[in-house]
């Protein structure tokens, strides 16, 4: 019964994550500026890694504890309630959203790296066109 209340509170933390990004592929849709800073995709990156290793690494939601190793019938009552509060399946659906928000934030992330890329290329063309001028007026002066 624990596990099937953390799973509640890790499925509203996860639905609110959804709901801090879900304008970000709507924005994308309709070919509008992403307004995001480093700073902000990086703490969404945080916040769905937290989340992640919540569900997946620190929560005994994907295995059977230890104590009911050595009491086969507190085991069986375990799974029992397991299958009952349909566990296995609501992990499958957090962690096929998690995936889904993974592959958002990566396309953040992705697409910062490119305005970063472009920001410095131009930088470069700009560079390269003073020296240009500097030594053609070196040349003709």
């Amino acid at each position: 019964l624990c596990l099937s209340v953390k799973l509640a509170i890790w499925e509203a933390s996860l639905d609110n994550f959804v709901e801090s990004i879900q304008s970000i592929p709507e924005m994308l849709k309709l070919r509008k500026k992403l307004k995001l800073s480093h700073a902000d995709v990086m703490q969404k990156i945080g916040e769905l890694f937290a989340l992640r290793h919540h569900i997946n690494l620190s929560s005994d939601l994907l295995i059977t504890p230890d104590f009911y190793w050595d009491r086969e019938h507190l085991e069986q009552l375990y799974d029992k309630m397991h299958r009952f509060l349909s566990i296995d399946r609501r992990v499958k659906v957090v962690n096929e959203k998690l995936q889904q928000c993974t592959e958002l934030t990566d396309l953040m992330r992705n697409h910062l790296n490119e305005k970063h890329a472009l920001r410095l290329e131009w930088m470069i063309v700009i560079l390269i066109t003073i020296e240009v001028m500097f030594e053609l007026g070196r040349v003709f002066f």
